[in-house]
């Protein structure tokens, strides 16, 4: 099991892209690092809040059979959803991992890209930690 401080001993932090796209295509890693983050995120509670706001913005509320017996039914972006995600969310920015979640839209699809980065990665000076 990773420690959950890792991220601050390499000292990383995040930088969050949006995309939209309506083809298979998406942006690499390399291709978002040469242009400027929609945010700069300084530890994992702020990835996850991040993209549990940009979820709940975009998410169609679409009803899903869920897992298990007796589970019922939910929604695609309803707050059980977004509360489930954020706390798994916040756990893989804690190793210092990145974390990507696409969103179906009706007309396209919209790209949630936080990429962990470290000085080395950024030339912006945005690394103070909350």
């Amino acid at each position: 099991m990773n420690d959950p401080d890792d991220w601050q001993r390499s000292g990383k932090h995040w930088h969050a892209y949006s995309e939209v796209r309506e083809k298979q295509d998406a942006s690499t890693r390399a291709d978002r690092l040469t242009r400027e983050p929609d945010e700069a995120l300084c530890n994992p509670r702020a990835v996850a809040r991040w993209l549990a706001e940009m979820s709940h913005e975009h998410s169609l509320r679409t009803a899903v059979k869920l897992l298990g017996e007796n589970a019922g039914w939910g929604h695609v972006g309803d707050s059980g959803h977004l509360d489930h995600d954020r706390f798994a969310d916040e756990i893989t920015a804690a190793r210092g991992d990145s974390v990507y979640v696409s969103i179906i839209r009706e007309h396209d699809r919209l790209d949630l890209w936080v990429e962990a980065v470290t000085a080395d990665d950024c030339s912006e000076v945005h690394h103070e930690q909350e």
